[in-house]
């Protein structure tokens, strides 16, 4: 691995924003910076020992889906970062991208992005001691994750931890406050909870964990 180019992958769309940070890391960067438009389709076992940025603020909901589905069940060794993020992504958002190391908000200075860059790319050589694929790290089987919860479950989780009420969830989702407490019940009964203050707790957690492992 001493011997192999470093590489970073940037995961984005076309635009001129992402156009300069693209210049700024192949100017400032010992690693070779390769472009990946976001709404193409790519294979990411092909990603292997380098670092991947996805540009969440570039991604449409279909893209992430999309994305975070091939390299959760990718065998690629890579060390993953979501750029670019919102000051609050939805419990589902969050969860759905467990093998990625940290979320970079879109504020970060690119001279913060370049010194994360920098000290992923010297941990890279020892990738195997952790990073050597997403089955390398602890994660309790029996723990409820995203494979246990339905995206709209997720969705309604999210507003739980906001606060919402069952009438402002309904009105969110355009259903039913019966359907909500549908939702709710099997939410509770999935990730064994009996309130909104446990599974509020539960999804932290979960959110924590995926960042620390």
């Amino acid at each position: 691995m001493c011997d192999m180019e470093k590489k970073v992958y940037l995961i984005t769309n076309r635009s001129l924003q992402s156009q300069l940070l693209l210049n700024f890391l192949t100017q400032e960067s010992d690693a070779s910076v390769i472009f990946l438009d976001i709404n193409q389709s790519f294979t990411p076992d092909a990603i292997t020992q380098s670092i991947v940025l996805y540009d969440v603020q570039a991604s449409s909901r279909r893209a992430s889906k999309r994305w975070s589905g091939l390299f959760n069940r990718s065998e690629g060794h890579f060390r993953g970062y979501l750029i670019n993020c919102p000051t609050s992504l939805s419990v589902y958002e969050k969860i759905s991208w467990p093998f990625f190391e940290s979320m970079i908000s879109r504020d970060c200075p690119t001279e913060s992005l370049l010194n994360l860059i920098s000290k992923a790319e010297k941990s890279l050589p020892g990738m195997n001691k952790r990073y050597l694929s997403k089955k390398s790290q602890n994660i309790p089987t029996g723990s409820p994750r995203i494979k246990d919860l339905t995206e709209r479950e997720y969705e309604i989780l999210s507003e739980l931890c906001k606060g919402g009420s069952n009438l402002q969830i309904a009105n969110n989702f355009f259903i039913s406050e019966h359907t909500v407490r549908t939702h709710i019940y099997n939410i509770f009964k999935k990730i064994s909870v009996t309130n909104r203050t446990q599974a509020a707790n539960w999804a932290n957690h979960q959110f924590t964990k995926c960042l620390s492992e």
